[in-house]
C-alpha cells in the first residue's frame, strides 16, 4: 500500500497526475454508458430490450425528460473527462460538483425505485470520482475495498441488527414496539431468549456450545493432520510441490454437496463399510467360529451394523473432510517461505528436533496456523449442509437453527439475533488473528 502511494506521489511530482487521469477515463466511460442507454431508449420500438428499473422510472416522466437527462449526463461527463485529460482546473471542480450531485441523486433514486444495485453502482462510482478529484492517494487506493466492505458487510450487518430488535407477528412479519427510552430492554428480548431457559432447559445455549465445541475440535484435528502434511509438502523438491498442492485442491473441483452425499453412501447401513463389516467379515468369521473363540466373538459383533451415519461422529467426520484443505493451504504458504537454515543452525547449537520445532518453526509459522484455524473455525461454526445431511436431523447446530428460524418458523428477529451473535464470535476470532499476527511481526 505504501509503495503504491509513493509511486503515485512520484508521478505527481513529475507533472503527471495519475489520479486526475484515472478520473478522466472514468468520466469518459460514463459518457459511453449514457450514450448506450440513450441508444436503448431510442430503439425500444425496434429491439426487444428488457426495460431496466431506471428506464421504467423515466417512462413515468414526460417523453422529453429522458432525452434531456441522458443528453446532459453525456455532455457533462464527456466535457469533464476531456478537460481532466488536459488537467484543467475548471474540469476538476465541475467533476467534484457532478460527483456530489450524483451521490444525492442515487439516494433519491433508491428511495423511489428501491433498485439497490443501480443505486450502489452510481454511488460507488461517484464516490470514487470524488476521492480521485480530491487528489488523496491513500484514499483513492483504499476506496474500492472500503466501498465493497461497506456495501456487502457493514450494511447487511446493520440490517441484521435492526431486524433482531423487532418482534415477530402472527403472520411472520417483523414489527417494532413503540420507542420508549425507559424500556429499551424490550428490543433485546430475542437476545435474552437465546441465553435464557425454555421449560427449565438452556436449549439454545446447548446448541451454541455444541456448535462451538464441534468447530473447535474440528479446527484442532485439522491442525494436527494438516500441519505434518503441509510440512511434508514444503520439504519436498520444488518440482513435486505444485503437484502435491494440486492433489490437496482436487476436492474443490467437486461440489461440496456431492462430496457430502458420497460420504453418506459410504457410511449408510447399506454402504461400503457396513457391507464389508456385516457381509464379508461376518461370513468369514462365521466360517471360522468353531475353530477359535476370537472368531466366534467377531462373528457375534459383526452381525449388527455399525452406527456410522446420522450422529455427531458422522457430522464431525464430514466437517473434518470438508475443511482440512483450508488448513493445509495457509500452513503450506507459511512453511514454504521458511528459512530452513535456521533449523540447521539450531541443530548445530545442540537443540533437538522438539526444541527446534517449539522455539523456531512454530513461532515463525504462527501466522499460517492462526489463519488456517480461523478459516476452518468460522465455516465449521456456521455449517449447515453437513449436520443437516450427515446428522439426519439428530445433530442441530447453529446453522440448522438459523435455517429453521428463517425458513420454517419464520421468526426473522430471533434468527437475526442468532446470526448477530455468530457474527460477533467470528469478528472476535478475526480480531484475535490480527492481534497475534501483529505480535508475531513485532517479535520477528
Amino acid at each position: 500500500m505504501q509503495t503504491s502511494v509513493s509511486l503515485v506521489d512520484a508521478q505527481m511530482e513529475k507533472g503527471r497526475n495519475p489520479l486526475l487521469r484515472a478520473a478522466a477515463f472514468i468520466f469518459l466511460l460514463n459518457a459511453v454508458l449514457w450514450a448506450f442507454l440513450f441508444l436503448r431508449w431510442m430503439t425500444f420500438g425496434i429491439f426487444d430490450w428488457k426495460p431496466l428499473p431506471s428506464e421504467l422510472a423515466l417512462a413515468a416522466l414526460p417523453p422529453l425528460a429522458a432525452y434531456i437527462i441522458y443528453g446532459v449526463l453525456f455532455s457533462v461527463d464527456l466535457i469533464t473527462g476531456l478537460g481532466l485529460l488536459r488537467e484543467r482546473d475548471w474540469a476538476r471542480w465541475l467533476g467534484i460538483g457532478r460527483a456530489v450531485l450524483i451521490i444525492i441523486i442515487s439516494l433519491f433514486y433508491y428511495y423511489i425505485t428501491r433498485d439497490f444495485y443501480a443505486s450502489a453502482l452510481l454511488m460507488g462510482v461517484a464516490g470514487m470520482l470524488l476521492v480521485l478529484l480530491m487528489k488523496h492517494s491513500p484514499w483513492a487506493l483504499a476506496y474500492p475495498t472500503a466501498f465493497f466492505l461497506f456495501i456487502f458487510f457493514l450494511i447487511p450487518m446493520f440490517i441484521v441488527l435492526v431486524v433482531s430488535l423487532g418482534d415477530r407477528t402472527r403472520l411472520g412479519t417483523v414489527t417494532y414496539p413503540p420507542f420508549d427510552i425507559g424500556n429499551l430492554g424490550i428490543y433485546f428480548d430475542d437476545y435474552v431468549r437465546f441465553f435464557g431457559r425454555i421449560n427449565g432447559q438452556l436449549i439454545y445455549l446447548r446448541i451454541f456450545w455444541r456448535s462451538v465445541w464441534l468447530a473447535t475440535m474440528n479446527t484442532i484435528l485439522c491442525l494436527l493432520f494438516g500441519y505434518p502434511l503441509a510440512y511434508w509438502i514444503a520439504r519436498q523438491p520444488q518440482k513435486y510441490r505444485n503437484i502435491l498442492i494440486f492433489l490437496v485442491m482436487i476436492p474443490f473441483w467437486t461440489n461440496f454437496l456431492v462430496r457430502t452425499y458420497a460420504w453418506m453412501l459410504i457410511l449408510r447401513d447399506s454402504g461400503l463399510i457396513n457391507n464389508v463389516w456385516t457381509i464379508t467379515l461376518h461370513n468369514l468369521a462365521t466360517g471360522l467360529a468353531d475353530s477359535s473363540s476370537f472368531f466366534a466373538w467377531l462373528a457375534d459383533i459383526t452381525e449388527h451394523k455399525l452406527p456410522l451415519l446420522f450422529n455427531q461422529r458422522a457430522v464431525f467426520l464430514g466437517l473434518f473432510y470438508g475443511y482440512v484443505p483450508f488448513m493445509v493451504l495457509p500452513l503450506y504458504g507459511s512453511l514454504e517461505k521458511m528459512n530452513w537454515a535456521l533449523m540447521e543452525a539450531a541443530a548445530d547449537l545442540g537443540a533437538n528436533a522438539w526444541r527446534s520445532f517449539v522455539r523456531i518453526l512454530l513461532p515463525l509459522t504462527m501466522p499460517g496456523i492462526v489463519a488456517g484455524s480461523i478459516i476452518v473455525f468460522i465455516p465449521s461454526l456456521g455449517a449447515y449442509v453437513t449436520p443437516d445431511l450427515m446428522g439426519g436431523g439428530q445433530v442441530t447446530l447453529l446453522g440448522n437453527l438459523l435455517q429453521q428460524q428463517f425458513m420454517t418458523v419464520r421468526n426473522w428477529p430471533f434468527g437475526s439475533a442468532i446470526g448477530f451473535i455468530m457474527m460477533a464470535i467470528m469478528l472476535l476470532a478475526i480480531f484475535v488473528y490480527f492481534r497475534i499476527l501483529n505480535q508475531t511481526e513485532e517479535n520477528a
